[in-house]
């Protein structure tokens, strides 16, 4: 008798999805209930079946590369066929398995849960293995009721939205084309259907008339949309042919508008109703919902609904007076500045009095935007023999909250007193002091602690401890103590073939097998020579390197018996800094033993090498003997000009990187070497800075390429790390303190400033050019940077901040022609307090040109205040 469980089992084994369709077209009712009732007892075992399925054949792969690699003489890293694999391509037991299930199965309800269960599903498809067409292949025997009922009930298992639709995605919505079945009201099907619909195919799907008025509904639609254009296009072309209601999407937006949002999740509705432009006569009775979007409705839906209010005909008095007085109420300048300009066309063409507009006129006198103010204050001297009684009291009480040029001209028409303000006595804080980084761990003493330590990836203190501490006993009286501490550790001989070494594990066996059994590589059959053992400089970053080679050189040191006593370049702080005066006391041991230095030892050494050395320090070093002594007193006496560093913004794979690029001169060529050349590796700010201590700038250069993420958004480089560093600022450490400044949302932007301006690491002019670009290409306005900036001032870093404006102001301001923001305004209006407490001197200018302009803006106003203050 056939047994059918055990051939649908054969087939899940051997991973054909189609040969269990087949397999189940031909069964009877109890076959089916026999396979239904073992499917889910079978499911662990098939898993586990499935992963050495694919584990078998990813070794088989591996032995593979490997055998390609070893007849080519190149590493595995460097063969594409090591990197030919999708990672999607596993797992090939699913489909059979989900097929079995939906064709199997008695009851709706049960088969929608097995066909959604989280472990049969794939988190990104194969065009391949869709195992969608089988599924409904294998439900179409089913009564029609059944399946809309499995429609309904998979519909209804949907959670959220993904960019690619998987597996579930796809059969809900081909389950409710197929069987006509009203889709349920559930948002994430709403989401999904949107996914996964082209918009050039919406004219033809049998769900259009269901879905299309859930997008108004549905949460989520206008944050999955936001950056959508196609669906907007499409919607408007369909309204056009008379496929979906024209009315109805106008309805729908506005509804949308009503409920309130973010201007981004409001995009979507707003090019929608953008591109419908609808006429006048469509709008007929919809004045009331467009005005009252005006106070309150996300920026872009109130501009939106403005532009409409201005084509919808005469406003009533009483509510164009209300409407204006919302739009003035707001924080954004483009509408207060839209909405002045509506209330001056209001009063220009209303022919009473004006009294209904005296509010909202009053609402703009005390507005933050200056320019804001003044515009009002024309209006209301402008238009003041219009206003009655009522409404010239209400722009009276006004006066004494304007500064006091702009309070003395309103009193002039209407009455009152202006203030004069009191003038702010500024008293500056202190600097706090420098930040230091704290000591590094105390040295390893013994072979038994050295054994016992086993440095992780990235660890670079851990290395840097382990690699100082071998030196030192292997160099010592203790070799024979340290041979047998590490006796287990030694390196298999068959990984001398190997290369590239990608782990200091692998030198560490190294060491320890030479140590046990010296020239033991050298006897090695299929020994790869050292040197070739490290990988490209283009195949890592900095970090990740740097200690291969230097564990290396240790490596060759140790079988050519010249190991030093001591390592130089082992730091002496826990940011990899190396306090100068203990340089300069391991040299002097050197030159007593006779021992020449190692270089990539010295070259490390000179690159965390710190600058504070004192005279003392100075004077040992120049009676230092040897080529590296010499060397090291040349640096601290007479340093060589430091690396010139150039930033360029560009865009790679869809996401903006900074590119860094180098001008150094012929002695940091020597001791920088290839460790800058370019790389598409990540780099990590604290494990960089370890290799580059005393050049800080160089760090925060490397950084900048890393520290955008996917669509420009930029990730925080920790600069307090880069304050106890030393070395001056340039354009990487003031472009990554600029983002800090604008995007700074905790107020520790202030706090990392002042810590930076105490170590020297605060490049005025050059941060104030970075500020600029950064804000050119940011949604962020200055308000952040300001704010940061002006709390620093009063804590003792004003003359910084000053140096800072001097390099912001002539890269941000508007030339000759050019339209002026608030935001402009504001720039200036700091830098003049800022100059006052610094007390700045010296022409510049652009503030020379801008305050020698005619018009009498406040841009203009406050322009004249600095420029006075600095030609006094």
């Amino acid at each position: 008798m056939r047994n059918a469980w055990d051939e649908i089992r054969a087939a899940v084994a051997a991973e054909d999805a189609a040969a269990v369709a087949k397999l189940v077209a031909g069964l009877d009712d109890e076959q089916r209930r026999e396979v239904a009732r073992e499917l889910p007892r079978h499911l662990p075992e098939a898993q586990q079946a499935g992963r050495r399925r694919d584990a078998g054949r990813e070794a088989r792969r591996m032995a593979a590369v490997q055998e390609l690699a070893a007849r080519s003489g190149r590493s595995i890293y460097e063969l594409p066929d090591y990197y030919a694999h999708d990672w999607r391509r596993r797992d090939f037991w699913i489909e059979p398995m989900r097929v079995a299930g939906a064709g199997t199965i008695a009851g709706a309800a049960a088969v929608a849960a097995w066909l959604t269960r989280a472990v049969l599903q794939r988190e990104e498809g194969l065009e391949d293995l869709d195992d969608v067409p089988l599924i409904l292949d294998v439900v179409a025997a089913r009564p029609a009721a059944w399946q809309r009922d499995l429609a309904t009930r998979v519909a209804l298992r949907l959670r959220g939205a993904r960019p690619v639709p998987d597996q579930r995605v796809r059969l809900a919505l081909e389950l409710l084309r197929r069987t006509g079945a009203e889709p349920p009201a559930h948002d994430p099907l709403t989401l999904a259907w949107i996914a996964a619909t082209p918009p050039d195919r919406l004219a033809g799907d049998p769900l259009l008339d269901a879905m299309a008025p859930r997008l108004f509904e549905a949460e989520g639609v206008g944050r999955l949309l936001r950056d959508d254009h196609d669906w907007p296009d499409a919607l408007a072309e369909l309204a056009r042919t008379g496929r979906i209601a024209r009315q109805a999407l106008l309805d729908g937006c506005r509804t949308r508008f009503l409920c309130g949002g973010g201007a981004a999740d409001m995009r979507f509705f707003v090019r929608l109703h953008e591109r419908l432009d609808p006429a006048p006569e469509e709008l007929a009775g919809r004045l009331p919902d467009y005005l009252a979007l005006l106070p309150a409705a996300a920026t872009n839906v109130a501009d939106l609904a403005l532009r409409q209010a201005r084509r919808l005909g005469p406003v009533p008095p009483a509510d164009a007076g209300e409407a204006v007085q919302g739009l003035l109420f707001r924080k954004e300048g483009k509408l207060v500045r839209a909405g002045l300009a509506w209330l001056d066309r209001l009063l220009k063409e209303d022919g009473g009095d004006l009294d209904a507009y005296a509010p909202a006129l009053a609402v703009a006198l005390v507005c933050e935007a200056a320019d804001a103010r003044e515009r009002a204050v024309k209006l209301a001297v402008k238009h003041a023999a219009r206003f009655g009684p009522a409404g010239a009291e209400t722009l009276r009480e006004a006066v004494a909250t304007l500064p006091a040029h702009q309070g003395a001209t309103l009193a002039a028409a209407f009455g009152g007193d202006a203030i004069e303000p009191e003038p702010e006595t500024f008293v500056p804080g202190t600097l706090p002091p420098a930040p230091r980084s704290a000591p590094m761990p105390p040295p390893i003493r013994t072979p038994e602690e050295l054994a016992r330590l086993t440095p992780q990836e990235g660890d670079w203190v851990g290395e840097e401890r382990w690699l100082d501490g071998f030196v030192r006993l292997a160099s010592g009286h203790g070799r024979d103590r340290l041979t047998a501490a590490l006796a287990g550790r030694a390196m298999p001989d068959d990984e001398y073939a190997w290369r590239p070494w990608w782990h200091t594990a692998q030198w560490i066996g190294a060491m320890a097998g030479e140590l046990t059994d010296p020239g033991a590589e050298s006897r090695m059959p299929r020994a790869v020579p050292p040197a070739e053992r490290i990988p490209e400089m283009t195949h890592a970053a900095a970090w990740r390197l740097m200690p291969l080679m230097r564990y290396a050189e240790v490596y060759r040191a140790l079988a050519d018996r010249r190991l030093p006593p001591c390592l130089l370049a082992t730091p002496t702080r826990a940011n990899g800094l190396l306090d100068p005066e203990t340089l300069v006391e391991r040299l002097e041991g050197y030159e007593r033993a006779g021992v020449e230095a190692l270089p990539l030892d010295l070259r490390q050494a000179l690159l965390r090498m710190g600058r504070s050395a004192g005279p003392q320090v100075a004077a040992r070093a120049a009676r230092l003997s040897s080529q590296a002594g010499r060397q090291v007193a040349r640096w601290l006496t007479d340093r060589p000009a430091d690396p010139e560093v150039t930033l360029r913004r560009e865009e790679h794979q869809g996401r903006i990187h900074v590119f860094s690029d180098f001008s150094l001169g012929p002695e940091h060529r020597e001791v920088v070497g290839d460790l800058l050349v370019h790389r598409w590796h990540e780099e990590s700010p604290d494990r960089t800075l370890a290799v580059f201590a005393g050049h800080r700038e160089l760090v925060a250069a490397r950084c900048a390429w890393s520290s955008f993420g996917y669509a420009g958004a930029f990730r925080r480089v920790p600069l307090d790390l880069l304050a106890a560093a030393d070395g001056p600022a340039g354009p990487g450490m003031s472009l990554l303190l600029a983002h800090w400044l604008v995007n700074d949302y905790d107020s520790e932007a202030a706090r990392t400033f002042l810590r930076l301006a105490a170590s020297g690491g605060v490049a005025g002019e050059e941060l104030g050019r970075q500020l600029a670009d950064v804000l050119r290409h940011s949604e962020e306005g200055p308000r952040y940077a300001l704010a940061a900036l002006k709390e620093a001032a009063e804590r003792g870093a004003h003359r910084e901040v000053w140096d800072v404006m001097t390099g912001w102001l002539p890269a941000c301001l508007p030339g000759p022609g050019e339209r002026a923001t608030t935001a402009h305004t504001r720039v200036v209006t700091f830098a003049a307090d800022v100059a006052s407490w610094a007390g700045a001197r010296g022409e510049l200018p652009v503030i020379a040109e801008l305050a020698a302009r005619s018009r009498s803006s406040e841009l203009v106003r406050q322009a004249r205040r600095l420029h006075a203050r600095l030609t006094a």
